[in-house]
């Protein structure tokens, strides 16, 4: 319903909600296919619109869609607030089981609002099951990978080379310096960065210094 009025992005991010709370959904029934397969099949083919007829489907994907439909739980069970908790305790892990960023919460969140009202308007459900029950992102723990963040020295050398790209003349690499210092310092976006003026930059570069 809400496909043609989304943005791509937002469209990515859908399908891998519904993934997430289809996953959510599968009782354990015999024959369950690789958690690869599963999320392939559904990230490639069940969540895509217009949806692919099955003739155009590689074998492994049809038959593990197959068994998708055969192991899902009826939409009716949602009403079952033991059910519904444990669905939206779900969505707030990652695949791997970690706890998710709580931007990625909240969107699976707001996907599975949109779904449960949809199938309310299309009188699926006799109510919504969401209403009753409290839920608040989980809280999780901040912690800065450094194989990815400069340290304060190998901050110290990237402004030192880049300074060295171009010609003294066209200032390319004191612009550079003006930038990677504000994302440093400042921790502005490159956007951001961009638009700060030079006095700006000045004291960016004065502050990194002391």
């Amino acid at each position: 319903m809400r496909w043609p009025l989304i943005a791509a992005k937002t469209r990515d991010e859908t399908n891998d909600a519904l993934c997430a709370i289809t996953r959510a959904m599968l009782r354990d029934v015999r024959g369950r296919p690789s958690d690869e397969l599963l999320w392939r099949a559904m990230r490639g083919w069940a969540f895509v619109v217009p949806r692919p007829g099955p003739r155009q489907m590689p074998t492994d994907v049809r038959l593990a869609l197959r068994w998708v439909e055969g192991a899902s739980r009826p939409l009716a069970d949602l009403t079952d607030p033991a059910v519904m908790r444990s669905l939206l305790t779900a969505l707030r892990l990652n695949q791997d089981g970690a706890v998710a960023a709580a931007e990625t919460q909240r969107h699976k969140h707001r996907v599975l609002v949109n779904a449960v009202r949809y199938a309310v308007e299309q009188r699926k459900l006799p109510a919504d099951p969401l209403a009753p029950i409290k839920w608040s992102v989980a809280e999780t723990v901040d912690q800065v990978d450094p194989r990815v963040v400069a340290n304060p020295g190998q901050a110290r050398s990237l402004l030192c080379a880049v300074s060295y790209v171009g010609g003294y003349r066209r200032a390319r690499g004191r612009r550079l310096v003006g930038l990677f210092a504000g994302m440093h310092y400042a921790g502005l976006r490159p956007a951001e960065a961009v638009g700060v003026s030079l006095p700006t930059a000045c004291c960016l570069l004065r502050a990194g210094a002391r």
